[in-house]
């Protein structure tokens, strides 16, 4: 497993935390000026925003989630108000005419008057009512939950008196007033006083909310808290807590939540250990530890090229890359790998201000523009032990040749697909054989009922079913005998134990690889008696049926596989995936290749 970073380099916060008035925010920049260029689109994005009213939010929308399982109604307006907020304050800051500040000042009244911050979808984390479907309210005298968003709104709004607060005082030294006490009230005070399950403190594995919620109280407190004593209790929970998601990381560094959730994993750690480091001068520094620098480094082996990354777990193929955060990761931690790949990223991705993690992005946005970017190039293996992924390219250029990643690991990891054993193959930094993704979260997304979503199914990945019977959800259910073999680029695992006994399988081991720009999938197979057993491949393209053995794909490959199985072309409408703005058709399809047998020795191709 990982590592306790600060317990077991024995670092303490004790007189190190600085008082509020001798902090500097952003301590390693020489001044945080935001360059003129992001200044005007960040101008042009409220001058959008005066015309567009404030979303009304009802408790009937709110108690959609409880009543019909909608998630998005009500989240697109919350959120739409923390970036109303976060971007009309900023601009005001750039502009400082003025312009901004009535619009500002009645998306901040709004904000402030919600009963909560929290979810409906989070309300376990409620201390005094968990999962009830209407907000608790009662002012100071019970405390405040914290989950994901109540936790980025409080930094919001932080960022929004930081920046703002000259604005918001020209109308009334009142507003600010209530802004901090409901800050403090709703962040602060919860966070000292109440153990909440995603800090780990009960024993229990910790996930990328422990890291997004701390960067974000961290950034909180640095702010607006005058009470040292206060501040340096945040900074030492928060260092325990930060212990806690860190411990349950193998050495390779790897996100068992798939590169989409890294950014509120990996990113958020980073985000966490910078504002520690700020809020204590430089006295508390662990950048150059070896599992930080790993962490980091994962989500650079991922990508596939530009903004296409191996989306295993609850992940979209096409990720918006933060590409300063990951240069300034590589300075801090030593990593040129990350210093390259964020210097590309930023060629392709600008800055934008993000309510969801405010430290970051309005640093991001105070960073130089760079003008000169280097080529996309990664190394052509690379293999992460503990998570038990494998990335094969043909061409370190990531615009060329063929591209291969292969997963072991099992069915408990967090975000899971039930997809031991699965793959996906990419052509020219294009997808030729994909992972369908996730599709919008709803109540069921995280319910009991997860695993009938078809998306979260095995029968739908680059997958095997033995008489119709796939994978099986649970920790239990997991890849054997997984062994990396760099010279031969094969990846060979025992996927029997991803199964559940009534697929009757007595063993079944996978191979796969890439040589000479060949992927090749190697099947060797015994059941306890014979029966169907269908080879499944996902395409976001029509596949053709060239000829027996031969199916043309994407990217202009071909899949080859042995004639005497039997070949179905299934195209199926994507239903809860929204594959038009992933894939590009609301329609996906599947290759079935099938035969009825006891035992089965096979290889398939794709070149």
């Amino acid at each position: 497993m990982g590592a306790r970073i600060f317990a077991d380099s024995k670092i303490s916060a004790e007189g190190k935390v600085l008082p509020l008035s001798e902090f500097k925010l952003y301590l390693d920049m020489p001044e945080s000026k935001i360059p003129e260029e992001n200044a005007a689109r960040i101008i042009a994005d409220a001058e959008g925003l005066l015309t567009e009213d404030i979303p009304f939010m009802p408790l009937s929308l709110y108690r959609e989630f409880f009543t019909i399982g909608n998630r998005a109604n009500f989240e697109d307006r919350f959120f739409k108000r923390r970036t109303m907020a976060l971007t009309l304050a900023m601009a005001e800051y750039c502009e400082g005419k003025g312009r901004f500040t009535d619009k500002l000042c009645d998306v901040v009244w709004a904000i402030t008057e919600e009963s909560t911050w929290i979810l409906p979808a989070h309300t376990a984390h409620s201390p005094s009512y968990p999962g009830t479907s209407v907000p608790e309210v009662f002012g100071s005298e019970r405390l405040h939950g914290i989950d994901l968003f109540s936790a980025t709104t409080a930094a919001t709004m932080t960022a929004v008196y930081r920046y703002a607060s000259d604005a918001l005082n020209s109308v009334s030294p009142l507003i600010t007033e209530r802004l901090v006490y409901e800050i403090k009230n709703r962040a602060v005070r919860p966070y000292i006083n109440t153990l909440f399950s995603w800090t780990g403190m009960y024993g229990n594995r910790t996930n990328n909310w422990n890291p997004w919620i701390v960067s974000n109280i961290l950034y909180v407190t640095a702010l607006i808290e005058e009470d040292t004593r206060v501040r340096t209790e945040v900074v030492k929970r928060s260092m325990n807590y930060l212990d806690n998601f860190t411990r349950w990381y193998h050495g390779d560094g790897g996100c068992d939540e798939g590169a989409g959730y890294w950014w509120h994993a990996g990113g958020s750690l980073w985000d966490a250990l910078e504002t520690i480091y700020d809020m204590t001068g430089g006295e508390i520094s662990v950048f150059e530890h070896p599992l930080v620098r790993a962490i980091g480094e994962y989500v650079a082996k991922v990508n596939i090229h530009q903004r296409n990354f191996v989306n295993f777990a609850d992940c979209h193929r096409r990720i918006h890359a933060d590409g300063t955060l990951l240069m300034r990761y590589g300075k801090r931690c030593g990593s040129d790998m990350l210093v390259s790949f964020g210097a590309t990223m930023r060629g392709i991705v600008k800055p934008t201000l993000n309510p969801s993690a405010p430290y970051r992005s309005i640093k991001n946005m105070s960073t130089p523009i760079l003008t000169e970017f280097p080529p996309a190039s990664a190394a052509t293996s690379a293999f992460l032990d503990g998570l038990q992924v494998m990335v094969l390219r043909e061409s370190s250029d990531t615009g060329v040749g063929m591209f291969l990643a292969a997963k072991g690991g099992n069915n408990g990891e967090s975000h899971n697909h039930n997809d031991v054993g699965s793959f996906v193959v990419y052509y020219g930094g294009m997808p030729v054989l994909i992972d369908a993704g996730v599709g919008q979260y709803t109540k069921q997304t995280f319910s009991p009922q997860r695993y009938e979503l078809w998306f979260m199914q095995s029968n739908y990945h680059n997958l095997p079913t033995f008489g119709g019977v796939g994978e099986m959800q649970g920790g239990n259910y997991a890849a054997a005998d997984v062994v990396f073999d760099e010279r031969a680029r094969t990846l060979s695992l025992n996927v029997t134990g991803a199964y559940p006994e009534k697929a009757e399988l007595e063993g079944y081991v996978r191979k796969i690889g890439m040589t000479d720009g060949t992927v090749r999938i190697s099947e060797s197979i015994r059941l306890k008696r014979e029966k169907k057993i269908c080879f499944h491949f996902m395409s976001h393209v029509a596949p053709v049926l060239n000829k027996r053995g031969e199916i043309a794909l994407a990217e202009g490959r071909i899949l080859r596989y042995p004639e005497a199985l039997e070949c179905q072309i299934e195209e199926f409408y994507s239903e809860g995936l929204n594959a038009k703005a992933e894939w590009g058709s609301e329609n996906l399809w599947r290759i079935h290749l099938f035969t009825s047998a006891k035992e089965y020795e096979g290889e398939f191709t794709v070149e």
